[in-house]
């Protein structure tokens, strides 16, 4: 067995994390000495570049570049097909390109095989967003010892380096999702109280309010937008323009399109009113968190910062507003996911194999995480209506299982039951309101007239992945595993040829 990491899977940029021989967690620099890598993929035929290199080449051939692929997870509608090789890839196919050249750059740093790894993801990804995540890192040849939420990984590494005991609340912003989860910390005892988010908030809509504000000037200087071939080399000097506003009131984009060239001049006051509906997005689901948690504000001991996109200044003064209070800022933004994971990676091998924890000062760490997302299945009510019952509500923790002992046959001689599984919040809504998930499919023993009593088991994993099982109450026997078949996910052959296609990647 080779040596356990902590990778954080990140929309704009990802990392690796290690327990050192200090015993302490740390980063491990790709080979370009940095501690985090761009999430981008640039494809030439077989040869396949991850990082700075690729992510310098996006504007230069857009057709070969891939990036932001984080939000497409089990989205089997999105197909990228390189313009230098005939292949169609999916997101899980991206990921687990992105994760191979960072396990590739970590052996070769650290001159030893990685062979397991805990990943993180967003504590608001539902299940089939999980299960995509755990695919691709299957694809990329790691042993998947755990998913953990990324809110969830900075407040142990957070917890565990200053020794913190009392009530956490990390505001998790980073390039494409936003999370904020509330948690209890006591020593080695992480237990999470509450956390919520939305999966398609993050750096990369400020980047596009950014871009909607400067298209804005150049139109009203030059009488043109922005054309659409310009956009890459545009949103290049956005992404700039946003970093030095962290640091300045204004700060000047120079636009070229449609043969002319502006340079614009750009405050961060005016880029922080065009991002007022995302930042009252943020507040609003932090309040949300801590109704869930049944808490008031002054009930929080410390509130901790995490993700890239929290440098900007505006994200620092609204959590101080809501908040009351300064954040810490201490825990490094882009570190302290993938810090946590490492810390659970080193746990989670040592349990398996019995062999003692490497972390010092830590005999281990004991996590109570919960699924931001309920979980049910949908079934007509009283007026006939398809709607959702939830099994699991929100905030329920994990690992967990509940028994169902409400379901029967509908007909003689039933062959099958289907369970329709769905993600949402509230018992009863509507069926076109809440997100299917898939179906539960089992078979039944012959010859079962209507009307027999079946037991449903449901439980979602330590990963927040739902399972299901079925018991045949007339012979009280347990009928087993039932298969749940996912839309968006990928058939065994589409995974065999994944696995084909990224054994003969190259990387460069």
């Amino acid at each position: 067995m080779g040596r356990a990491v902590g990778i954080d899977l990140g929309t704009t940029y990802s990392a690796v994390g290690i327990i050192g021989r200090s015993g302490q967690p740390e980063m491990v620099r790709n080979r370009d000495g940095d501690d985090v890598t761009p999430s981008v993929v640039y494809f030439d035929g077989d040869e396949v570049t991850v990082g700075t290199e690729a992510l310098n080449l996006a504007a230069l051939e857009e057709d070969n570049v891939v990036m932001y692929v984080k939000r497409q997870m089990g989205n089997s509608d999105f197909l990228v097909m390189p313009a230098s090789n005939d292949n169609e890839y999916r997101a899980e196919d991206i990921s687990a390109l992105i994760l191979g050249s960072l396990v590739s750059s970590a052996e070769e740093i650290l001159g030893e095989e990685i062979t397991d790894a805990v990943v993180t993801v967003p504590a608001y990804f539902s299940d089939l967003h999980r299960s995509a995540t755990r695919q691709a890192a299957e694809l990329a040849g790691l042993r998947v010892l755990r998913l953990i939420n990324e809110p969830t990984a900075a407040a142990l590494s957070f917890g565990l380096d200053n020794d913190f005991t009392g009530t956490l609340l990390v505001y998790d912003l980073g390039g494409g999702t936003f999370d904020v989860t509330i948690l209890d910390c006591r020593g080695q005892t992480f237990d999470v109280r509450a956390s919520t988010g939305d999966r398609n908030l993050g750096g990369f809509d400020f980047n596009n309010e950014l871009f909607a504000l400067v298209d804005a000037k150049f139109a009203a200087e030059t009488g043109h937008r922005i054309p659409v071939e310009q956009h890459a080399l545009a949103m290049q000097q956005i992404e700039g323009a946003k970093r030095r506003l962290a640091t300045a009131s204004t700060t000047s984009v120079h636009i070229s399109g449609g043969g002319k060239t502006a340079r614009l001049s750009v405050s961060a006051e005016e880029f922080e009113q065009a991002s007022y509906d995302l930042l009252y997005r943020t507040e609003c689901l932090v309040e949300e968190a801590l109704e869930v948690a049944g808490l008031s504000i002054a009930e929080l001991d410390k509130v901790i910062l995490v993700g890239g996109s929290t440098r900007m200044p505006m994200v620092g003064r609204l959590v101080e507003r809501i908040t009351g209070r300064v954040p810490d800022r201490s825990v490094h933004p882009d570190h302290a996911v993938a810090l946590g994971a490492a810390i659970i990676a080193q746990q989670s091998q040592a349990d398996q194999t019995g062999s003692l924890p490497a972390l010092s000062g830590a005999p281990g760490v004991e996590l109570a995480d919960v699924i931001a997302q309920g979980i049910g299945v949908l079934a007509l009510d009283q007026t006939q209506r398809m709607c959702l019952s939830l099994v699991m509500p929100p905030q329920t923790t994990i690992p967990s299982q509940v028994t169902a002992d409400s379901y029967s046959t509908a007909v003689d001689n039933q062959e099958v039951v289907k369970l329709q599984i769905a993600v949402g919040d509230e018992d009863g809504a509507a069926a076109d309101s809440v997100d299917l998930l898939g179906e539960a499919i089992l078979k039944l023993p012959p010859n079962r007239p209507a009307d027999s009593p079946l037991r449903v088991i449901f439980s979602a994993d330590v990963d927040g992945i739902i399972h299901v099982q079925l018991v045949d109450l007339t012979d009280q026997i347990h009928l087993g595993e039932m298969e749940v078949r996912r839309p968006d996910s990928m058939s065994p052959a589409q995974v065999e040829r994944s696995r084909e296609m990224i054994a003969a990647a190259r990387y460069v």
